[in-house]
This record gives structure tokens, sequence and C-alpha cells, in this order.
């Protein structure tokens, strides 16, 4: 049994000490904070799909306060929806989703220390570092940064939404570069407001022209703002001696550059780095297997999307219409593994739509 020293008790560190434990190891992990989750300033979005993904650490029933089953998405001026009749993600409170995981990890046999801040001082010789996108671990062990990132903005606000099933997305070159605007129906009267921008943009700027498209202004309002890594870094685990040292979720950049979204594809990452903490090659090569080509190609369609101006946005989104991919996509769109939809189904539904079978 090898003593495995976790840096950060949120969704990823949490999952990774689960796993480690169930993999015959001992686990400790350290939290800065004094609770699991009361500082988080991340959205509780996830996919349906991701969660099923999950489902042996995770169980977020308890926690879910909304149920979505589509989108609209403005390409600019042009919006392309996608409604299904199945659930395709929940909305939860996020503070109690990592709360509840949190206690889950005690429950398995994890060791947590709250209030506790490690940089330097670790208790083991095996470390998995899940301490965010500023991380730490990272720091001190000098591994390669992380080169983009993004700085988002949101708060819970009042709101009436048309349909609370259906959440709302922004692209626009303009006024969300390098990333979007969104509006997340919480409630019948409350919605999570939200915009980011690649950095060096101005956030605040994002912010004001989203609460503006919908008659709101700040005052009074709290809001909460974070940075989100859009790219893996180059190198996630060294061995240093006799010292393993594993990164996860967003210290690692696992995340969906498309959205920004890390519980899904870190969650899974933070799981194998539990199964291999203390092999800091065998985890590189496992996770970069089983979703390296799908994080690299959330990355070219965010970089595609990032070169376009509002003009063509606006023509993508009429060609998106124009070519019926709603259709497509509600029934085989995957929010999290977009490789699993390019199947010969779309090349059959896009040639028919061409033609005018559709």
């Amino acid at each position: 049994m090898a003593k495995i020293h976790i840096i950060g008790a949120g969704p990823c560190g949490s999952i990774a000490a689960i796993s480690a434990i169930r993999s015959g190891h001992e686990a400790i992990v350290s939290e800065e904070h004094n609770e699991a989750g009361r500082h988080t300033t991340c959205s509780g979005l996830f996919s349906a799909q991701g969660m099923h993904s999950l489902s042996d650490y995770v169980s977020h029933e308890k926690s879910i306060i909304n149920i979505i089953h589509g989108a609209d998405i403005y390409f600019a001026d042009q919006v392309f929806s996608v409604h299904t009749k199945d659930p395709v993600a929940f909305v939860c409170d996020r503070l109690d989703f990592d709360f509840r995981l949190a206690s889950h990890a005690e429950s398995e046999g994890a060791k947590i220390s709250f209030g506790e801040r490690v940089e330097r001082d670790f208790k083991s010789e095996n470390i998995i570092g899940a301490d965010g996108p500023n991380s730490s671990v990272a720091r001190h062990f000098g591994f390669p940064p992380i080169k983009k990132y993004v700085c988002a903005v949101k708060a819970i606000m009042n709101h009436k939404a048309e349909d609370r099933s259906v959440l709302s997305m922004y692209l626009s070159d303009s006024h969300f570069p390098g990333f979007f605007g969104w509006v997340i129906p919480h409630s019948e009267d409350t919605a999570e407001f939200g915009a980011g921008v690649s950095l060096p943009g101005s956030v605040r700027d994002a912010w004001k022209h989203l609460l503006k498209m919908h008659g709101k202004d700040d005052a009074g309002v709290k809001s909460s703002a974070d940075i989100i890594p859009m790219v893996v870094r180059k190198k996630t685990s060294m061995s240093n001696g006799r010292r393993s040292v594993l990164l996860v979720g967003d210290a690692a950049g696992q995340t969906k550059a498309t959205t920004g979204g890390g519980v899904i594809f870190g969650g899974n990452c933070a799981a194998i780095a539990g199964n291999h903490a203390i092999n800091p090659m065998r985890y590189e090569l496992s996770w970069r297997s089983r979703f390296g080509a799908d994080m690299f190609l959330h990355g070219k369609i965010r970089a595609y999307l990032d070169s376009l101006n509002d003009k063509k946005l606006a023509t993508l989104g009429k060609k998106l219409n124009e070519l019926e991919l709603a259709t497509y996509l509600s029934k085989h769109g995957n929010m999290d593994r977009p490789l699993k939809m390019v199947k010969p189904g779309l090349f059959f539904h896009v040639a028919k739509a061409m033609v005018g079978m559709e």
C-alpha cells in the first residue's frame, strides 16, 4: 500500500482519492478552504452522458436543481436550436455537489484536512495535484505552463425563462472574443448569467454586454470570476527520483475548450490518476489515449470559432440550420465526446439535407 497525498478536495481531488483507495492505496487530501465547494466559482452544468461516465464515483441526483433538454446557440444574430426529448444535461447546486463528493471520499476512507494549504511540505512521495488552474503543485515542480486561459464572470440573477429546460449560448467575436456568453435557467425565476473572453481581453465589457442584452445591470449583484485553462499542459506527470507527481483537472488543463467544462474530462482523468498514482508514465499514456483525441477536437472547434468574425459566425449558423443538423444532434449529440458523433449517419444526414430529401 502506498500513501497518496492529494492537493485539493474539489471533484477531481475527491475522485482521485476514491480511485486511489479502491486501488489499494491510502489517500490523504489537503484542502486550503474550510469546506469542500464553499469557494467554488464554477458552473454546475453537467452533461447527462458525462455524469453517467462518472457514475462509479459520483451520485449527482440529490444535487440536481434543473434538467436541461436543449440549447439555443446564437451565432451572432443567427440562432441554432437543438432540443431533445431526453435530458441532455443537469444543473446541479455546485456547492452541494462538491460537498457530497468530498463526503463520499471520506466515507470510502480518505482523510481530508480542511483549512490546510500545501505548497511544498508534502506528506508523501506520491502526489496528485488537483488544485485548480493556478496549481501550486505545478509551479513547485516546474511543469510546463498552460499557454491559454479564459476569464469568466458569472452570477445568479432573477430571470423569467420562457422554457427553463433550454439554455442560451451567445457566440460573438465582437462581444465575447475567444469564448461566449450564457444563460442557464436554475428555476422559473432564476438563472445563471455568465460571460467569458480569452485573456487578455476585457471580461467586464463582455459581462456588461450580456446584461444589457437582457435589460439588466449588475447593481447589487454578487458575481464571481475565475480563469479557465483552454489547453492541456504538454506534460501532466513526472517522476523525480522516488517521487511521483501527477496533475489532474484544471491543474492539468483537462477541460473542454468549447465550453470550459472541466468536471467530466477532469473527473475521468482523476479516476485514472488514482489508479496509477505511483506510475506517472502509465497515467500519462492512459488518460491521453482515452481522452486526448476528444480534447484535441474540442480545441480545434474552439480555434475555428475564434477565427470567425460576427458576419462569418452568422453564416455558419445559417448553414447549420440549412443542413438541419439540429435533427441529427438531437438524436446523436454528445457534449463531451465529439468523436462519437462522427459516424456514417452524420454524412448521410448532411447529404440528404443538401439534396432536399429532409
